[in-house]
């Protein structure tokens, strides 16, 4: 699978992205809430993404950032930007609907580092809960994306692998779902072999033509 990442001027731009959809339900479960998303492209900023679960009243009991958000309704958003390395690290960030952010890097499931406060800097999470539905805004600045990269800039035709997430993983109304096929028999998106492959288009979502 393949998400094309348009640039845009400013954070309000970002309706004009593309939408994708966490729609894949790898080891089946009753509850399935619709989970949608877009992610854009700042020049000389970051990535801002945006993911929205059509989901009342989320379990959100965890407040405070690295906490074990997944154990909540959660949405993920993994970033590989050296798919091409042997054992390539790769980026986390796991939000609930309190804005509780859980983010590590690392090769694997069990080699996890949660980012230092210097790292962390620019790096943001918001939170809203609708009546009907709740969304979460993630900017990713690209300093951090150096930081675990020394020399490494991403910008326009920039190439990565992505996938996005929902997940509750405690007792009731537990469910895993993801944007990309995940072919194994139990639960598990730290599999970056499974990743989207994603680029940086290089013009701007506003130039894109059919899109106003």
């Amino acid at each position: 699978m393949r998400y094309d990442v348009h640039q845009i001027k400013t954070p309000e731009d970002l309706h004009r992205c593309p939408l994708f959809f966490v729609d894949r339900f790898n080891w089946g479960g009753d509850y399935r809430p619709a989970t949608s998303g877009r992610l854009g492209f700042l020049p000389e900023r970051g990535f801002l993404l945006e993911m929205k679960c059509q989901e009342a009243d989320p379990c959100r009991t965890f407040t405070k950032d690295n906490d074990p958000v997944y154990l909540d309704s959660a949405m993920e958003a993994f970033f590989c930007f050296t798919p091409e390395e042997p054992k390539p690290v790769y980026l986390n960030f796991e939000m609930n609907a309190n804005g509780a952010m859980l983010a590590c890097c690392g090769a694997n499931r069990r080699e996890r580092v949660p980012f230092s406060s210097v790292m962390r800097e620019g790096l943001s999470c918001q939170a809203q809960i609708r009546e009907q539905d709740w969304s979460v805004r993630l900017m990713l600045p690209l300093s951090l994306i150096t930081a675990v990269h020394p020399g490494l800039i991403p910008g326009s035709g920039s190439a990565f692998t992505c996938n996005f997430y929902k997940i509750k993983e405690s007792e009731g109304r537990t469910h895993f779902a993801s944007f990309t096929p995940i072919p194994v028999p139990e639960p598990d998106f730290h599999l970056p072999e499974y990743f989207a492959r994603a680029r940086i288009l290089p013009q701007t979502a506003g130039s894109v033509p059919g899109r106003g």
